[in-house]
């Protein structure tokens, strides 16, 4: 009975040793190695992140005011360069940038790309003595798995310098298009990285980093109200938008004016397995000039096949179409009840709305052009049309009968027909020169159309309030 207490004893405390020694070691320690992992990726990446705080304006109540905000980004050349969000430095009139090692400077945007919620800005490295910088590196996106462990790294709610672990949730989730500065569409023409390692506002912009210390992504949403939900950009998508920008400060994307959908939804009402849907076609487009119908189904463009079944499948069909050169002749071919049809077609020029909102100072007014979403929900046609986002109190659109309101879309000033923003301002201008105390506006609000006078005499705008 005593041998085996000895026994029993000796066990224990080999164990007891063996865990202490493990604990002394960490990369021998359970989960030791993953530990040992997150701080070599650390290491390789922190002297990389940078701390941008954009100055912008924002139009709010029919003029433009300052805003500081705060974001992410990594430098990813040694000459400066540094990738973060359209929605942090796109709209940017400058930027202060803190360095991991929390040494100060400016930078400049380079490009932006509001498309992919992508902006790529250089640090002004001579205002540190600076030729050359550290850099981090892309990892290689096709070694990226459901499971794998990956870092975000940035300045959540300004806190700089901080890092989250957590794992790929799933490589390609479909989002829904959504917006950056209020109404200019993102994530057309890309799936997005799912992971739950934290996302929160500031992180915008930060790197996605895998074990490897490889950026595989650019963290760019998060979900209000939920939990362990957050977005990245993938890298390969980084890439390909970075090398444009830092070429050409743009990109250039060409449309035929097809919206398209998946087939999902029309399984077993379809004929075709494969193809795209045509859920409509833009009127005086080049598929509209062509015959393409709302109904087709896209089978092949420009000789390449293309198919979307699930909605995971919609960005890259997009990116395939937006990647012909604008003015290029491409072959089309659809499906039309049962029957195979071939279009020619040229291309034209993809235009993303305004990113920004034009102010008319004078007038009081903040205007901006209609995205085509807007059209359509309004049921406006293709034309004039010029969307009042804001009426300064005291300003003189403000004492306008009946008074001119954010939402009202602009459709005739003085006489002509309106299609900038620009063009209000000019007509007004015009208008006062001939002597006219006011202009007569034709303005669309909700589904009728209204005339407006809007007072332009020097001696009715700085009268009752203006602050000027």
């Amino acid at each position: 009975m005593l041998n085996r207490s000895r026994i029993l004893f000796f066990a224990v405390s080999m164990c007891c040793s063996q865990l202490a020694e493990a604990a002394v070691d960490p990369s021998q320690a359970p989960g030791g190695a993953l530990a040992e992992a997150v701080r070599k990726a650390r290491d390789r990446v922190f002297p990389t992140l940078v701390h941008i705080r954009p100055i912008l304006d924002l139009s709010r109540g029919g003029q433009k005011t300052e805003a500081l905000l705060n974001g992410s980004g990594v430098i990813i050349s040694k000459d400066g360069l540094v990738v973060t969000n359209f929605h942090v430095a796109g709209m940017a009139k400058r930027m202060i940038c803190t360095l991991a090692d929390r040494r100060r400077l400016s930078a400049e945007l380079i490009g932006s790309d509001a498309a992919t919620d992508l902006a790529l800005i250089r640090l002004n490295l001579a205002e540190l003595g600076l030729e050359q910088i550290r850099c981090a590196e892309f990892g290689r996106m096709e070694n990226l798995e459901v499971g794998d462990f990956v870092m975000t790294m940035g300045s959540p709610l300004g806190l700089t310098r901080s890092l989250s672990l957590g794992v790929v949730s799933c490589r390609e989730r479909y989002l829904p298009p959504m917006t950056v500065a209020g109404h200019v569409p993102t994530g057309l023409f890309n799936t997005w990285i799912q992971t739950d390692a934290a996302i929160n506002p500031g992180n915008s912009g930060g790197p996605l980093v895998d074990l490897a210390g490889g950026v595989v992504g650019i963290n760019t949403r998060g979900y209000r109200g939920a939990e362990n939900l957050g977005f990245a950009i993938p890298g390969d998508v980084v890439q390909e938008v970075v090398a444009l920008l830092s070429d050409h400060g743009r990109v250039t994307r060409s449309e035929i004016g097809l919206t398209l959908q998946p087939l999902k939804e029309m399984t077993g009402v379809l004929s075709e397995a494969s193809g795209l849907l045509v859920s409509s076609v833009a009127p005086g487009s080049p598929a509209g000039q062509a015959g393409i119908l709302a109904g087709d189904v896209l089978l092949s463009y420009d000789g390449q096949p293309l198919s979307a079944v699930f909605d995971e499948e919609l960005p890259g069909a997009r990116r395939a179409i937006a990647a012909r050169t604008v003015g290029q002749e491409v072959g089309l071919v659809v499906s039309r009840q049962g029957a195979e049809h071939e279009f020619r077609l040229t291309t034209v020029a993809w235009r993303p709305p305004a990113e920004q909102d034009t102010e008319l100072e004078q007038w009081g007014l903040t205007l901006r052009e209609l995205t085509q979403e807007e059209r359509r929900r309004w049921f406006l046609p293709e034309g004039p049309g010029v969307l009042v986002t804001g009426v300064r109190k005291g300003g003189a659109a403000a004492h306008s009968r009946p008074k001119l309101e954010a939402g009202d879309v602009l459709l005739c000033v003085a006489g002509d027909d309106v299609t900038r923003p620009e063009q209000v301002g000019e007509l007004l201008d015009g208008a006062r020169r001939l002597g006219r105390r006011a202009a007569v506006v034709v303005a669309s609000r909700g589904h009728l159309e209204i005339l407006i006078a809007l007072p332009i005499d020097d001696e009715r705008q700085t009268a009752k309030g203006d602050p000027r």
